[in-house]
């Protein structure tokens, strides 16, 4: 039987609106695994705006104001081009170091923080490296060294 969600923004907030016996019953349906992978699913938690366009594309900007959660965003669609492609090589380009380092990966809304404990990278800092337990890594370039990203092949890329 098919619940019926209430319009809203995420998953999440339509969830949270459903009368306390339907999300009882609807948790009771899931294991513990699938309850405690829910916690990490971006695609429940976000909204329409932060999800990537369907189709075909090489470039996805994303222009908003503070707050939109935008380093979310981001963060979860790297993990999500590092999961879904073992041994792919990514680049987290910012405009410094401090920047790639401190927001992207180690940040309150990075890389590191959304990361879930089964599939959470390892951060090497002097090797500016990210592996992930798949294979898959992501080297860290900033714009005080835009000379460094010439020559490198990169599968996907969080600028």
């Amino acid at each position: 039987m098919k619940s019926a969600m209430p319009p809203s923004d995420s998953l999440a907030e339509s969830f949270a609106l459903l009368p306390d016996s339907e999300r009882q019953r609807m948790l009771a349906k899931m294991s513990p695994k699938e309850r405690a992978a829910l916690l990490y699913d971006w695609r429940f938690w976000a909204r329409p705006a932060q999800c990537p366009p369907s189709g075909d594309w090489l470039t996805w900007v994303v222009k908003s104001g503070r707050g939109f959660g935008k380093t979310a965003t981001g963060a979860n669609w790297a993990i999500q081009q590092a999961k879904s492609a073992p041994k792919s090589r990514g680049a987290l380009v910012a405009k410094a170091p401090a920047d790639y380092r401190g927001t992207m990966i180690e940040g309150e809304a990075g890389i590191l923080a959304y990361s879930s404990p089964w599939f959470r990278p390892v951060f090497e800092p002097t090797r500016r490296l990210l592996m992930w337990p798949n294979g898959s890594q992501a080297e860290c370039f900033s714009g005080e060294t835009p000379d460094a990203l010439r020559g490198p092949q990169h599968h996907w890329a969080w600028v």
